[in-house]
């Protein structure tokens, strides 16, 4: 087995990996992966929420934690912030279904290396966790070009809500409850909550119906209809 040479670090035998995400099919899937990678790639653990990401963090000390995007109680924004406060030399790649420009934004300007989408394949994952322990960035090419065109024109974009988020606030508009929601959606209410929480977040609000009437209001989704 050959050893790694980490920037500021003695160089290593083995490369620990954290996965952490509240899905357990895909924390599953993405444990799996990890330990076929092969390359002295190995996995240190798995946390299912972000208050439990900084514990295990602490306590096994990765090299690499590949974070969840949107979880419920404390996010992986939150929890990268936390994590790169107390352990600067771990490496955190966030993994998001959106590549929505306000959280690409939001985990870089907390420390993240990197922000890729949760389809990237094994090998483009074991690429990035390569680069970022050798002091690289990585980026999704479709996430790398959202940037680029953010920076060539300033302006913050008005569609700062990912599609599901935005229909999730058209139910809202309408009456749904949360289970409703979930029902419809065919997803748990925790990640409708969870869903909630960054909507809140983006919208600097604080309620649903904040939430809806600011949306409304900057054409993020289309008044409710009303029926005679």
């Amino acid at each position: 087995m050959t050893t790694v040479k980490i920037p500021n670090q003695h160089a290593v035998d083995e490369i620990r990996v954290l996965v952490v995400d509240d899905h357990p099919i895909f924390r599953m899937g993405m444990c799996e992966r990890i330990n076929s990678m092969g390359g002295n790639v190995v996995l240190a653990g798995e946390a299912s929420d972000g208050s439990s990401a900084f514990d295990m963090a602490a306590a096994v000390h990765p090299h690499v934690i590949l974070m969840d995007l949107l979880m419920p109680g404390i996010s992986g924004i939150e929890a990268t912030r936390k994590i790169k406060s107390n352990f600067p030399d771990i490496q955190i790649i966030i993994l998001s279904a959106d590549d929505v420009m306000v959280d690409i934004k939001a985990a870089l300007e907390v420390g993240a290396n990197g922000y890729l989408l949760k389809s990237v394949s094994g090998t483009e994952m074991q690429e990035a966790i390569f680069t970022v322990l050798t002091g690289g960035s990585v980026l999704t090419p479709s996430v790398a070009r959202g940037i680029l065109k953010a920076m060539s024109n300033p302006v913050l974009p008005a569609n700062i809500l990912s599609e599901r988020e935005k229909q999730i606030l058209e139910m809202i508009s309408v009456g749904a409850t949360n289970k409703k929601i979930a029902q419809n959606l065919f997803v748990s209410v925790r990640t409708v909550e969870a869903h909630l929480h960054a909507i809140f977040q983006k919208l600097d609000v604080s309620s649903r119906t904040e939430a809806v009437t600011q949306a409304i209001g900057d054409g993020l989704i289309k008044p409710p209809l009303h029926h005679r």
